[in-house]
């Protein structure tokens, strides 16, 4: 059994205080500066704290993350004042903080490991009535386009399960950790971040169609190239709101063959009620061909005043993962309490995992329970 050692548990109480204390200073923010000739620095950032608990059947390992859905991270635009228009530049960085993805019951990473990989967005932006375009580290056109959620949960619950915990076990009925973990077996085939060209077109009666083509940079020996194209649509109707993506990822690899996936996603938000669906599926065309259905149903509740509570159940329902016939299975559920004031949210999410092949192994189910704060500045 793995425990949460004395030093996380400092550090642990040290965020919440952090967390806290800038909850309670309503001024508390990063503060935007003029930077001559027209310019401006406009900083941003986001923090997340979070106990993750993962029960594999036999065995509970624990840990205090940072939640791999919601990096925390640092970043700044440098802009025109008063306009989006034109040229601009983006930095983000993670902060470098143990990810939620990244724990697993044979592996405790150190609580702090900044690296290259942390860089987000490192990009040149240019925006005008002819659309956008953006040059340099930074999202690819289907980044998030299995993530679209009008019920704002995402920082712990989204079709993304890898990010997290993905590198937990499932063990064998025999007691055995299999070598199986859920990134293998829950993969949303989400985009991600690569060094890029992308463009994106004006919004059109709510449309718009994004493209982008680069590599990967920030991990050695990688000399794959991507490209992929999203199609996004997002409209107000008073009482609904709703918001849709559907994107392809390519992969030409090198000396190999070219490798591609699909997925998107679909959210709906009854504004008089707070009811809310969100539903993301997506196929990978390689391999045994695996394939997924979401679904996450929600209610943001007005029950105090401080900000809006946020309820919701969620499922995974996914086929032909690391081979043919397999099965992956979720269920869970969870509440996200909204601090409108100070822009801080404290969350509880709890899942169950299960696996199965046709093999003549037998996987036990998993448990993951997580409870944690997330700020905004």
């Amino acid at each position: 059994m793995s425990k949460v050692h004395s030093a996380d548990i400092a550090i642990f109480f040290a965020a919440v205080t952090f967390v806290s204390g800038a909850a309670h200073a309503e001024t508390f923010g990063l503060p935007s500066a003029s930077i001559g000739n027209g310019w401006t620095y406009d900083p941003y950032g986001r923090f997340v704290v979070a106990y993750q608990a993962f029960d594999d059947g036999q065995d509970t390992t624990s840990n205090i993350v940072d939640m791999s859905t919601s990096t925390s991270r640092f970043g700044f635009y440098l802009k025109r004042k008063d306009t989006d228009d034109g040229v601009s530049f983006q930095f983000e960085t993670g902060l470098g903080l143990r990810g939620s993805s990244k724990t697993s019951q044979t592996n405790t990473p150190d609580l702090f490991g900044w690296d290259r990989k942390q860089f987000r967005q490192v990009q040149v932006i240019y925006r005008s009535a002819f659309g956008t375009l953006r040059a340099g580290q930074g999202s690819m056109a289907t980044d998030s386009i299995a993530e679209l959620d009008l019920g704002k949960t995402t920082v712990v619950a989204k079709s993304n399960i890898s990010e997290m915990g993905g590198s937990y076990q499932f063990r064998t009925t025999g007691g055995v950790l299999s070598g199986i973990d859920l990134g293998d077996t829950f993969d949303s085939f989400d985009g991600d971040r690569k060094f890029r060209l992308r463009y994106d077109t004006p919004d059109w009666n709510g449309f718009s169609i994004a493209a982008a083509y680069g590599e990967e940079i920030l991990t050695s020996g990688v000399d794959d190239t991507f490209y992929d194209v999203a199609l996004r649509y997002a409209t107000d109707l008073g009482r609904l709101k709703l918001s849709a993506g559907l994107g392809n990822s390519y992969v030409d690899v090198a000396g190999g063959a070219t490798d591609y996936t699909t997925a998107g996603s679909v959210s709906v938000l009854d504004k008089y009620t707070g009811l809310n669906l969100t539903l993301a599926s997506g196929r990978d065309a390689t391999a045994t061909q695996p394939s997924y259905v979401w679904a996450k149903a929600g209610w943001d509740a007005d029950f105090a005043s401080v900000g809006v509570t946020r309820l919701y159940i969620e499922g995974f329902w996914g086929s032909d993962y690391v081979s043919a016939g397999s099965e992956s299975e979720m269920w869970g559920l969870g509440v996200m309490q909204r601090i409108k004031r100070y822009n801080l949210d404290v969350f509880a999410g709890y899942r169950v995992f299960s696996f199965s092949d046709t093999s003549a192994t037998q996987y036990q189910d998993g448990e993951a329970l997580q409870i944690g704060a997330h700020i905004t500045f």
